[in-house]
């Protein structure tokens, strides 16, 4: 994954309509819910924001070099870029919880990664997020390994494995009488 993720461009300037759109790869890196969406962070914003911005300001200053600061200064001082960020904000923190956390069955504590697609406006400040190109990576806690395989499927596993057991026991029981049967003859 860290392989394709160097090969991938991070951001590219598309023209439409006659405005400059900057097209984001947004990764997250690894996070839990509560940090991403949380209170944590300077004055207890969440680290979506904080996140947010160092994208935003490091693919400004990748494509326009030292005036992608003031670029992004001025954006974000914008009220277009302050109603969209908050928008885009709770359009994926409800994505988040409302589909993917109960489709993987994600808990409090569990790690995960979103990569994603953002589109900033240069002229308006205004963000997209793109969510049909949006994925999900997450690992599963070794606490809730067992919990992958159905109930049903580990006790068979396990009336198996205790089946197997006795039958080592029998064949080790057996394998020393031949033993002793043997050296009684050798003798």
């Amino acid at each position: 994954m860290a392989e394709e993720e160097r090969a991938v461009e991070r951001a590219h300037l598309e023209e439409r309509e006659g405005r400059q759109v900057l097209v984001i790869r947004w990764n997250t890196g690894k996070t839990s819910a509560g940090r991403l969406f949380g209170r944590y962070g300077a004055g207890g914003r969440p680290d979506f924001f904080r996140l947010l911005f160092g994208a935003l300001a490091g693919s400004l200053r990748e494509k326009f070099g030292p005036q992608g600061e003031e670029l992004f200064n001025k954006i974000r001082d914008s009220d277009e870029f302050k109603k969209s960020s908050k928008e885009m904000f709770d359009a994926i923190k409800e994505w988040f919880f409302n589909e993917q956390a109960p489709k993987y069955g994600l808990d409090k504590g569990d790690i995960f990664m979103i990569i994603t697609e953002i589109e900033l406006d240069i002229n308006t400040g205004e963000l997209r997020w793109r969510k049909d190109k949006t994925e999900l990576y997450y690992w599963v806690r070794s606490d809730r390994c067992q919990q992958a395989t159905a109930p049903k499927e580990c006790k068979e596993l396990a009336e198996e494995n205790a089946r197997l057991k006795q039958e080592v026991e029998r064949l080790r029981s057996e394998l020393s009488e031949i033993k002793a049967k043997l050296a009684s003859l050798l003798k």
